[in-house]
């Protein structure tokens, strides 16, 4: 369970960069003073005693008590507004233009390795046609107001970037907070926006380097992007930031100096833009497509699995990690069902019991029970890498708020298939094979947000 910890704290890491990098809300306040006027006219009829001379005008014994009040009072309205043109959790590319007699092999939009051969000593292959890959987390973009205030100037930053030409890791190029400078040209305006992006990065620690490229953008919907790049980065690897020992390697102390040519093809997940119209839109009125979009979903499970995970519980048999989770309307039946995925969703039901999939199919329907708090949504998820496996169930979701959900959970997953799981996975849940097994569950989203149809863009 270590690695999974490993990985939660960094999801954690990542989060916290994306919630604190300058500001993703802006407020905007307008302070009014009311003044409230009020008048109370009071009536009195006093009759005075004695005769009355009829034939004579009498004095009227109406007196008029005007009562006047004035009150002042301040009054803050706030605004809230996206300060960002671009907020993204993970973006992965498969590049061609390394070596092909060192590829990693990490297939398409580099997501897909092969987990049986990856280690600290792997050193490639010649049979992959995707020889390396760019990696990037918490990815960050707010305007530039260059050129009189000039739109589409970015500039930006990323937590972490790897550059990979091949699996040679004294060729990799890696930079915490690389700077980069955009200019995007917008071929479409509207949901799913297209876009050309000229760019230009610079990386300074450990590694130093340039990549200057363009790419070709498709998106967002619920956070999913697509993009093909053509690119150059060049860089040096100074002596302490190597890190790989390899032999041959070892021996040249004056560093190493990087030249790549790619082209690749990406894509992002959790990844929002922002046109600079949008950006004057206030939150409470921006446009959704999506029942669900999350960092993570974290459920801990009982199944028919005959071996528990938990050497000293027998209570819960394992336990279902989800990554970066995105579930689109569909135009069917008033948008209620959904297409969804997932970065990873690692399935763990029992001891030797386990699967993992990169990117599976998720379709379900969506049927609110009580607006803005239960939700209901039966689901088939189809998982083809690493491991194979069909899995149908039913969750129902309890809204806590903006950032948190409570969930139950009952299913059926089959496993038919485990190609290529990582060794670490092995080690840690024993070597899974082919199984079958009912489950029940208990989940929890964290900032996982769900979405109400009075919410989504095909309502308004």
């Amino acid at each position: 369970m270590n690695k999974i910890a490993y990985l939660l704290f960094l999801l954690f890491i990542v989060a916290s960069f994306l919630a604190s990098c300058s500001s993703i809300t802006r407020t905007e306040r307008d302070v009014y003073t009311i003044t409230d006027k009020d008048t109370l006219i009071n009536y009195h009829i006093t009759n005075h005693p004695g005769n009355r001379d009829n034939g004579v005008i009498y004095p009227s014994s109406k007196v008029v008590l005007p009562e006047r009040e004035i009150v002042q009072r301040d009054s803050i309205v706030e605004r809230y507004y996206p300060d960002f043109i671009r907020l993204g959790f993970f973006e992965s590319i498969a590049t061609i233009g390394g070596s092909q007699d060192y590829g990693i092999g990490t297939g398409l939009f580099g997501i897909f390795p092969d987990f049986e051969k990856l280690s600290e000593n792997y050193r490639g292959a010649d049979n992959y046609i995707f020889s390396g890959g760019i990696y990037r987390l918490g990815v960050t973009e707010y305007r530039l107001r260059w050129f009189r205030d000039s739109k589409n100037w970015t500039i930006g930053t990323n937590l972490i970037e790897f550059i990979l030409p091949d699996a040679r890791g004294e060729n990799a190029l890696i930079s915490i907070l690389p700077l980069y400078l955009r200019k995007r040209y917008y071929l479409r305006e509207e949901i799913p926006y297209i876009s050309f992006t000229p760019y230009l990065g610079l990386g300074y620690l450990p590694s130093y380097y340039a990549n200057l490229g363009a790419s070709l953008e498709f998106g967002s919907i619920a956070g999913l992007n697509l993009r093909a790049y053509l690119g150059l980065a060049a860089g040096y690897n100074s002596p302490s930031s190597l890190q790989i020992k390899d032999n041959d390697f070892v021996k040249n102390q004056t560093g190493n100096t990087v030249i790549f040519p790619y082209f690749g093809i990406g894509i992002s997940m959790l990844d929002f833009h922002n046109l600079v119209k949008e950006t004057e839109i206030e939150w409470k009125d921006h446009e959704h497509s999506a029942w669900d979009i999350g960092l993570l979903q974290f459920s801990i499970l009982r199944s028919t699995a005959d071996n528990s995970i938990y050497k000293d519980n027998k209570l819960f048999s394992g336990f279902q990690l989800k990554i970066a989770n995105s579930f689109v309307a569909l135009p069917i039946d008033d948008y209620k069902f959904f297409l969804g995925t997932s970065l990873i969703n690692l399935m763990v039901v029992g001891d030797n019991n386990f699967a993992m999939a990169v990117l599976p199919f998720r379709f379900g329907y969506w049927n609110v029970l009580i607006d803005d708090e239960l939700s209901l949504e039966p689901f088939l998820e189809y998982g083809y890498y690493p491991s194979s496996f069909f899995n149908l169930g039913a969750k129902m979701n309890l809204v806590i708020n903006e950032a948190f959900n409570l969930g139950f959970l009952v299913g059926y997953v089959n496993c038919f298939n485990q190609a290529n799981l990582p060794n670490d996975l092995n080690r840690e849940f024993g070597f899974s094979q082919e199984f079958s097994q009912f489950y029940l569950g208990i989940n929890v989203g964290i900032i996982d947000r769900i979405f109400y149809p009075q919410q989504l863009r095909y309502s308004k």
